[in-house]
């Protein structure tokens, strides 16, 4: 159970994943993201695959967010499980996500680029620190708080490894193809944690074009290409500095071990600010 009252209040967006409402806290009035999955019911509910892995996946985000307390990942409030539901709650970011931001206005500004990746990265390297690998990071997956503040959200198919820097410890394809490195599609020898390097290099293609990687290309079409070990292109009538090219080259380097740490891609001379600049 909760150890509080809470309403539930309206719906901000379903998915595979289940629900996710407005909360209230009713003893602080704190309001919340409240991330709802239906309990399995029916003798064929407790048959049906998608609903049990959609629980685990909740269940494990709020096992994996308990423990993490940072500026750039979205805060953990606690979880319920009631007769009808498992329920997890998060902080409320009023912002929306990347993803909206840029199918609303398109393509960022430059210093808004490298203010919004400077924050991503940071969070990417807490997590990796803990032996965290994200696995799905992508802008629907980054909230934007209306100071600017980023926090990465959608921890479903996260990996807590002993020691992610031990060996290539995961084989299973899991993420969004149009995010997801070559190593996780050919998987030959496993991955780590630099798939999420390269998804952060998938983030600045978004940001720089306004479109997801791979743009106007079929799932089926790019599984293809990322196993001939080809890199999402950018549009030629985007205009890109040299530093942004070779931000975007240390990210989708085909050799994992070729990519930086995010400790080390955060230094990167691309996301150094103007002197003075305010979001």
């Amino acid at each position: 159970k909760a150890t509080f009252q809470w309403i539930r209040g309206e719906l901000l967006g379903k998915g595979s994943y289940g629900r996710v409402y407005l909360g209230l806290n009713a003893t602080t009035g704190e309001v919340m993201a409240v991330k709802q999955v239906e309990l399995p019911k029916t003798a064929s509910d407790k048959l049906n695959h998608h609903q049990i892995d959609v629980m685990k996946a909740l269940k494990f985000e709020g096992d994996t967010l308990k423990d993490l307390n940072h500026p750039n990942i979205v805060t953990y409030l606690g979880f319920e499980e009631s007769q009808d539901h498992l329920s997890i709650f998060l902080e409320y970011v009023p912002g929306g996500t990347l993803g909206l931001l840029l199918q609303n206005n398109g393509r960022l500004r430059e210093e808004v680029t490298k203010f919004f990746l400077n924050q991503i990265i940071k969070g990417l390297g807490y997590l990796h620190e803990k032996h965290i690998l994200h696995r799905d990071l992508k802008s629907e997956n980054i909230l934007i708080d209306h100071g600017g503040t980023c926090k990465i959200t959608d921890f479903g198919i996260s990996k807590k490894a002993g020691d992610i820097r031990r060996g290539k410890a995961y084989t299973r394809m899991k993420g969004t193809v149009f995010w997801m490195a070559p190593e996780v599609i050919i998987n030959s020898e496993g991955y780590d944690f630099k798939v999420d390097i390269w998804s952060v290099g998938c983030l600045a293609v978004e940001m720089w074009t306004g479109h997801r990687p791979w743009f106007g290309q079929e799932m089926m079409a790019v599984m293809y290409q990322l196993a001939n070990k080809a890199v999402p292109p950018i549009p030629e009538d985007i205009p890109m500095s040299q530093l942004a090219q070779d931000f975007r080259s240390a990210c989708f380097q085909l050799d994992p071990d070729q990519r930086p740490s995010s400790r080390k891609l955060w230094r990167h001379n691309y996301l150094k600010m103007p002197p003075g600049w305010i979001f």
